[in-house]
């Protein structure tokens, strides 16, 4: 049983993974064959995770704004990129946030469930069960290793 000390801190992603061949494709158009991702897990009970393509190209133009790339540029960015936050609860190994912020907004106000567990590697995966519409269920999973105290 995962235990919510076991769980703070900060994680980095080690890799992603999917048990649907047609699901791996996909998610190595979106992410790349060297996805990075950050997950901080306090032990406040706030939680914040961002998940990208490695080495994604800037934005044409100003990089101090957004704006003036081309609609293009900014939905790949969009689409290489997935973050959400807020409060978590860890109950019978699953992880659930109750989402307050999302690069996709259509998230923020529901929740995120995850199943977790921690691995012999003292890493931690966590597991999205979901339902396409056509009634087949995938699993895919992130595998994270703790980040050590530089300090």
């Amino acid at each position: 049983m995962v235990k919510k000390e076991d769980i703070i801190g900060t994680w980095l992603l080690v890799e992603r993974g999917t048990d649907d061949p047609g699901d791996a494709e996909a998610s190595l158009a979106r992410y790349g064959d060297d996805p990075k991702g950050l997950l901080i897990i306090s032990k406040e009970g706030w939680m914040n995770a961002a998940i990208c393509w490695g080495g994604r190209p800037g934005l044409t133009g100003d990089p101090a704004w957004h704006t003036d790339a081309p609609d293009s540029e900014r939905l790949r960015a969009f689409d290489t990129y997935i973050s959400y936050g807020g409060r978590w609860t860890l109950k019978d190994n699953v992880f659930r946030t109750d989402v307050e912020f999302a690069l996709n907004p259509s998230w923020v106000g529901g929740s995120q469930v995850r199943g977790m567990e921690t691995l012999p590697d003292n890493g931690l995966k966590l597991t999205l069960s979901r339902a396409w519409p056509d009634g087949k269920v995938m699993n895919a999973w992130v595998r994270w290793k703790r980040v050590k105290d530089e300090g």
